[in-house]
Parts: C-alpha cells; sequence; structure tokens
C-alpha cells in the first residue's frame, strides 16, 4: 500500500495552483481532512501569495446607471468576474466603486453622497466610514490603501487595518487632504494642498507608487501626490520642470479629461488615454540631466484589434488592472479588456444598465471553507 503524502509534501503540491483559479483549492479541501487543514492554514495562504506575487484579477466593478422616464436613474456597482470567483453579493445598489486596492474596494453612495464605505468582495465584509468633514464638496476622489504601506508587501493583507484618502477641491480655497484610519475610527483634520484648480479633480482610481498616492487633477492637467509617509501635500505652483515633485504636469499635448494613471511593472508611474482610436501609454523616467520627463512607451490602434468601426471607440474612459497589465477601454455596445502580456482580448458582459467606468480588482483568494461546509477538524 502506498504511503500518504505528508502534509509539507501537500503543500508544496497545493501551492502550485493557479491563483487565477481559487475553485481548485476548494476542490483540494474537499479530498479529505488533513488536505482541508493545509488549504486552511494561515502559513498556507502566506506561502501562496509570496510564490505566486502578483495577485490576479478577479474581476472588475463596473459603475452602471438605469433609468426610465417614471423614476428617473438608479445607480449600481456590479462585480463582473474575470475567474470562478463569485462575491456572495455581486451588486451594491446606490453605490458607485472608485477605488479598489489591497483586496478593498472603496465605495461611494449614489447620486449625492458622498458617503463612503469600504468593501472586501472576498469577505464580504462592508464597513461605513463616519461623515466626512466636509459636506457636499464641490470637487473630490477618494483611494483606499493598506494602513502598513511602508512595511507591507500588500500580498495578504486585507485583515489588517487600512486608510481612506479623500482629496476634495472648492474654490476659492485650496485642496485640502482628510485621512480616515480604520484604526482610530476617525477622519484626520485637513492637509492643505495647491489652491483649487477651476473645475476641479477627476473622478478616476488614482495610482500607488512607492509610498505616493496620485489624483489626476483636471483643469491644470496635472497630477496631485500625496506622500503617504510624510503626509502632506506641497503648496507651491507647479513649474514644467517638474521641481515641485508632488505636481506632476501630465504628457505634452493631452488632457486628464477620461485618462487613468498606471503603475508599471518597474514601479514608475504611467498615463493612459484613448485619442484618435487608439491607446496611447506614457511613463514617467529620469532623463539625463535628472528631471522627470513623459516618455512615450507606445500606442495600440483599436480599431483592428477590438474588431469594431473606429467610429464606435470612445475616448471618454479607460481602465486600468495595476499590478497585472489590463486595460478596459468602451465602444458604444460594449466593454473590452486588453492583456498587454498576454495579447488576449476579451468583449465583457457587464449586464443590463448603461457602464459609465469600470474598477479591475486583484486579490487572492482561499475559499472560505465554513461557506462550502468543510471546516477543518
Amino acid at each position: 500500500m502506498a504511503e500518504a503524502l505528508t502534509d509539507d509534501l501537500v503543500e508544496e503540491i497545493l501551492v502550485r495552483l493557479a491563483p487565477d483559479d481559487p475553485v481548485s483549492l476548494l476542490r483540494a479541501a474537499a479530498v479529505c481532512r488533513r488536505w482541508c487543514r493545509v488549504v486552511s492554514a494561515p502559513v498556507f495562504r502566506r506561502r501562496f501569495a509570496l510564490r505566486h506575487r502578483a495577485p490576479p484579477m478577479l474581476g472588475f466593478l463596473a459603475n452602471l446607471r438605469d433609468g426610465d422616464d417614471d423614476d428617473g436613474y438608479d445607480y449600481v456597482t456590479r462585480f463582473v468576474p474575470a475567474t470562478p470567483f463569485r462575491p456572495r453579493h455581486a451588486e451594491r445598489r446606490d453605490r458607485r466603486a472608485l477605488d479598489a486596492r489591497h483586496g478593498r474596494v472603496l465605495l461611494a453612495t449614489m447620486p449625492c453622497g458622498p458617503d463612503l464605505e469600504v468593501w472586501d468582495p472576498v469577505t464580504g465584509d462592508l464597513r461605513k466610514l463616519p461623515a466626512l468633514p466636509v459636506r457636499s464638496p464641490f470637487s473630490w476622489n477618494a483611494a483606499v490603501v493598506c494602513a502598513a504601506h511602508g512595511s507591507c508587501t500588500h500580498l495578504d493583507c486585507r485583515r489588517g487595518p487600512f486608510l481612506v484618502v479623500f482629496l476634495e477641491s472648492d474654490l476659492p480655497d485650496k485642496m485640502r487632504v482628510y485621512v480616515y484610519s480604520s484604526e482610530a475610527g476617525a477622519w484626520s483634520g485637513p492637509i492643505y494642498g495647491p489652491p483649487s484648480p477651476s473645475y476641479g479633480i477627476e473622478l478616476v482610481p488614482t495610482s500607488l507608487v512607492g509610498n505616493g498616492l496620485h489624483f489626476l487633477i483636471d483643469a491644470t492637467n496635472s497630477i496631485l501626490k500625496y506622500d503617504l509617509t510624510m503626509r502632506s501635500v506641497s503648496e507651491s505652483e507647479v513649474p514644467l520642470a517638474m521641481r515641485n515633485p508632488s505636481e506632476i504636469p501630465l504628457p505634452p499635448g493631452f488632457h486628464s479629461d477620461f485618462a487613468v494613471l498606471t503603475t508599471l511593472e518597474d514601479g514608475v508611474l504611467g498615463f493612459a488615454r484613448v485619442e484618435n482610436y487608439r491607446l496611447w501609454l506614457w511613463s514617467m523616467e529620469t532623463s539625463p540631466e535628472g528631471d522627470a520627463i513623459w516618455v512615450q512607451k507606445g500606442s495600440i490602434e483599436l480599431e483592428t484589434l477590438l474588431g469594431v468601426d473606429a467610429s464606435s471607440i470612445q475616448n471618454d474612459y479607460v481602465g486600468f488592472a495595476h499590478g497585472v497589465g489590463v486595460f478596459f477601454v468602451g465602444t458604444e455596445d460594449a466593454w473590452f479588456s486588453i492583456d498587454l502580456k498576454s495579447g488576449q482580448v476579451r468583449e465583457e458582459d457587464c449586464g443590463d444598465g448603461d457602464t459609465f467606468g469600470v474598477v479591475p480588482y486583484t486579490s487572492f483568494y482561499t475559499p472560505d471553507l465554513h461557506q462550502y461546509g468543510l471546516a477543518p477538524l
């Protein structure tokens, strides 16, 4: 009779399962009680994340509005799966997804708000944040981030403390940042930045590069950087030579309208926008003189790639999944995901409603064994 595999050998086998197919871990846990104990152990979860490094894109949040002449528009954010993973509650009514990072999704109430909530699609946990220190801000955006940003690998930190960074703009005042800490359960006082722009802040997902959280600013065609470590935003004007590193000009000839900030594999800031039926890609690099400059990394012709008529390609939104290199672009009739690494293009089904934006969700996921009656003994 063959000898049973040791726990260490079982773990060595299971840790090699594909992270974008969490159902395979569920099947493994159902083999026997011993395998179930291996899969459910915290040490396995850490090893699984460390081995695969980059969390897979489990899906994305589609922000939709749908209405008729009788009741006006109804808003919903809907989880659209890219893997076998399905959250318990795939829809959040009267909500808009703003940002997703480190296993969490930041939601805002619609259509008024902004009351904020932090949702974990994997565990189902939903945390409503206290009222904002400001009422009815003119223009704003917000982001969620792990609180241990200087010492965490961010591979499996959804159970730890988090921060929500809220940026608001209101003429004639300066822009202000407020930070919510899940540990303190409260908002900080204001941290002042440059003067408020005339048109406001782009309500699109932010980009985290190092300790810098980057927001797109509309009227000045620039990027505001909030330093999570220093907890500061510069108040000085923005020279083109970028002497002030906390507010960054965009690539020449480009506007922040409907663009997206990206985090590239080498840990630098990127910028993307759909223009003239092409997806244009830029990265922030250092010139021989030591200045930070935008360098064009290329462009992607969308008409042939998507197999659609050029006139149907929309330039009013582009999404990006940080860490996995997947872009989202829309046409009059559909949304498409473009995987830059594999070259795969897929038409996405967002369901009923008019999709006005998407927020990709990347995370490791080990199934809740209690939910399936597989709790280890």
